[in-house]
């Protein structure tokens, strides 16, 4: 840590994106919640920046996961459809989400909704590879994503806008407002996103688009007061309607698709509190949160059902520093999930209570981390987790470091309490990981090679529990059950480099998801993912190009139906017409290459945007 420790509460009122244009080594505070350069820091680490995101202009969240270092992004197709991300292997719930810190996902369903996170809302991007529960809680086996919204800062207001065109009849626009003063800083942005997609499902019998719109509102404001404390509150709030290809049924018979399907959607965070340092080695944080995951579906225009989640949280995070190269960090937080449902669970609400522990230290060439967590849920008990990492400093820009951690993932809603099959002696699902790694950095220039195993017991999985061998199908009962085990082995490699107008970034993984009760590989787990991003600037014009390539997969748990493997190209050029105004056109999948992430999704071929964006 080299003497960094006393001023970092001063650091941790900075926003972070500043910090991170002011700094070689991006700061991010996902990993132990506390500010640390990318280069410090002893876990697996990801940044992307609001830069990148404004040169690869996004469609949705997911294509700015896709095929990072670790990660495998599978669709039900595009422009809002549902999606799952899988990190280092694990399961797509396995990963937890973070808005501004606040802990997102629906408690219905157990995973996040990715695919309804706005780009244009967003100022920056954390991924923590490797569990993370000793720090957060419940679902973080394979990792944290957080987003981080736009911050203000001390300088006049600052006017943005922006607007996108393209196929499928695309058009997306939005307007911003940052600034502030020595005391108050503020941010206000909102978009519009709206597509009319393309026919997902060729075998649906619904030959029509599948659209999707979003609207999307975010703020942040900061107000220091007289004694350095701060007040601050911050969020993120979008609804919209995504269409859906659906078939009716009556009993066991096919009655043919619907004409429309639909589901409305409401996503939001928010976040309020103050911080400050109550002595010059003692700083301290307290909010409250809520977060909201809802979604009512509709078949003919006519509701069908509604799935709810509501989480109220409450978090009080103390940094203490004790001496000048240790820091210990002491939090309690507790939170409540609620649903709202026109399924009627036997349970609509349960409360989680923990407190952890964080201790960084560093001892010359040597840095060690070390974490602990108590989770008291009462729908399924009490949890301990921690971590240990340690670090080496082999040479001034290479540093090694190895960790070990357990994790678990709380069992949803629908797996505890859903009528007449729910189970609610369920356990959480509980893993081991194992990581060594390699960090190289120098200039713009570094590169970083993870290894790592991880081993999850009690994996969750609908088994057949009654009637299972009387020849008749229609009469078995389904329940969860604590089931399954996987064993997750990999290797990933992350290099990128800025030098004389280009900017390149790459990064591969190669990992083997194996299910140990069946010797078969874990579904939608290609063994290699590929992504290279390369970009060059000549004065007022730049060009670039991204290659996003995966391995074959299989769909389903059985490894009876096979995903192709694929590789796209995706082409862009812009125009700096000036300082404020940029003019950009991107041509996605520009081979027309037809593919899938999920079997009998299809996604877009070719397809040409163009985009103009004002920026004081």
């Amino acid at each position: 840590m080299n003497n960094r420790i006393l001023p970092l509460a001063a650091m941790l009122a900075v926003p972070m994106a500043i910090q991170a244009e002011e700094s070689l080594s991006p700061v991010v505070v996902t990993a132990t919640r506390t500010a640390q350069t990318v280069d410090e820091t002893l876990a697996s680490v990801t940044v992307i920046t609001r830069e990148e995101i404004e040169q690869l202009q996004p469609a949705q969240l997911t294509d700015l996961l896709r095929n990072r270092a670790g990660i495998t992004v599978s669709d039900n197709g595009p422009f809002g459809k549902a999606s799952s991300v899988y990190m280092r292997g694990t399961n797509s719930d396995h990963t937890l989400l973070l808005i501004d810190g606040v802990r997102m996902g629906s408690a219905t369903f157990g995973g996040a909704s990715w695919q309804f996170l706005p780009p244009s809302e967003i100022e920056r991007i954390e991924i923590v590879r490797g569990p993370r529960a000793s720090v957060y809680g419940a679902d973080a086996i394979g990792g944290v994503i957080q987003v981080f919204t736009r911050q203000g800062s001390e300088e006049p207001a600052r006017l943005n806008a922006h607007a996108r065109i393209g196929e499928f009849n695309t058009r997306e626009f939005g307007a911003g407002v940052q600034g502030g003063t020595k005391q108050t800083s503020y941010s206000l942005s909102a978009s519009h996103q709206e597509t009319d997609g393309i026919n997902i499902e060729d075998d649906s019998g619904d030959d029509g688009r599948d659209g999707y719109r979003n609207d999307s509102l975010s703020w942040s404001i900061t107000h220091r007061l007289e004694n350095a404390t701060e007040l601050f509150t911050s969020g993120l709030y979008s609804k919209g309607e995504t269409d859906f290809d659906d078939n009716e049924y009556e009993g066991w018979a096919y009655l043919g698709p619907y004409d429309s399907a639909h589901y409305d959607f409401e996503h939001a965070a928010a976040r309020a509190g103050l911080r400050g340092s109550l002595t010059d080695s003692w700083f301290s944080e307290f909010s409250l949160a809520h977060s909201r995951d809802e979604s009512d579906v509709y078949y003919e225009s006519v509701f069908d059902s509604r799935f709810d989640t509501d989480r109220v949280m409450v978090d009080w995070r103390n940094d203490v520093a004790l001496g000048t190269s240790t820091l210990l960090t002491l939090g309690l937080d507790w939170y409540e999930d609620r649903v709202s449902s026109t399924t009627d669970f036997d349970e609509t609400n349960r409360y989680n209570r923990g407190i952890y522990q964080i201790l960084q230290t560093d001892l010359g060439r040597h840095s060690l981390q070390g974490s602990l967590r108590y989770d008291d849920n009462e729908a399924y008990g009490s949890q301990t987790t921690g971590q240990a990492a340690w670090g080496y400093a082999l040479t001034n820009v290479l540093r090694s470091r190895i960790s070990y951690g357990t994790a678990f993932k709380a069992p949803s809603f629908n797996d505890l309490y859903w009528p007449g099959a729910g189970n609610p002696e369920l356990e959480p699902e509980e893993s081991e990981t194992v990581e060594a790694g390699l960090r190289y950095a120098q200039g713009s220039f570094h590169w970083e090679a993870s290894l790592f195993q991880t081993e999850v017991e009690d994996l969750i999985a609908w088994a057949c529990s009654l009637n299972c061998d009387d020849g008749d199908w229609s009469t078995d009962i389904w329940l969860p059950q604590n089931v399954h085990q996987a064993r997750i082995q990999g290797l990933e490699l992350e290099t990128g480099i800025r030098h004389n107008g280009w900017d390149a970034k790459a990064s591969l993984s190669l990992i083997d998801a194996e299910d140990r009760n069946t010797g078969k590989e874990l579904a939608r787990r290609p063994r290699q993912t590929l992504r290279l991003d390369l970009d060059h600037r000549i004065q007022k014009f730049s060009v670039g190009g991204s290659v996003i390539a995966r391995g074959r997969s299989y769909d389903d748990p059985e490894n009876s139906v096979r995903l192709a493997g694929y590789s796209l190209l995706n082409l862009r050029t812009a125009w700096h017409a000036s300082p404020d105004w940029t003019v950009r056109l991107s041509l996605d999948n520009a081979l027309d290459k037809e593919y899938e992430t999920a079997s009998g999704y299809n996604q877009p071929g070719r397809a040409a945007f163009l985009s103009v964006r004002y920026q004081q």
